[in-house]
């Protein structure tokens, strides 16, 4: 009779941990990070920059983002070019990414971004349209 009520009791006291594990978000099965940014375009100085922020992007584990990778999918060769630290590279550490078009321009920006523990996020795409700019004349 006691080792009946012992197993019982050890039972319930696994139902019972394993659902407050899965309610609460077990450690046990991480969540990919959340990729997300915002387009700011600079409509005063230069307007052709375009810097793309992914700082709103988040891990829903509590740990870090340590990689963005940005990808063009147009295969405009004359397309943007990426701007400093990194000339040329779409894998950064940093969430900002700067990016200069040589005319009016539109093209389509794919986000990944990968936490502390090697999870990647959906691809998050967005389109970018750089307005056509009237340039006046130098003195």
């Amino acid at each position: 009779m006691l080792k009946s009520l012992l197993r019982r009791s050890a039972v319930a006291g696994c139902v019972v941990g394993l659902s407050i594990a899965l309610l609460t978000g077990c450690s046990l099965f991480p969540q990919p990070p959340v990729a997300s940014f915002v387009i700011n375009y600079n409509t005063t100085s230069d307007p052709l920059l375009v810097v793309l922020d992914a700082s709103a992007s988040v891990d829903p584990d509590g740990g870090a983002i340590i990689t963005y990778m940005w990808a063009f999918l147009t295969a405009d060769p004359e397309g943007p070019e990426i701007l400093d630290p990194l000339a040329f590279s779409a894998v950064r550490s940093t969430p900002n990414l700067q990016i200069r078009y040589p005319a009016e321009d539109s093209s389509t920006i794919q986000l990944v971004v990968v936490d502390e523990s090697g999870a990647m996020s959906e691809p998050l795409i967005k389109q970018i349209t750089v307005p056509n700019v009237e340039v006046g004349p130098t003195q």
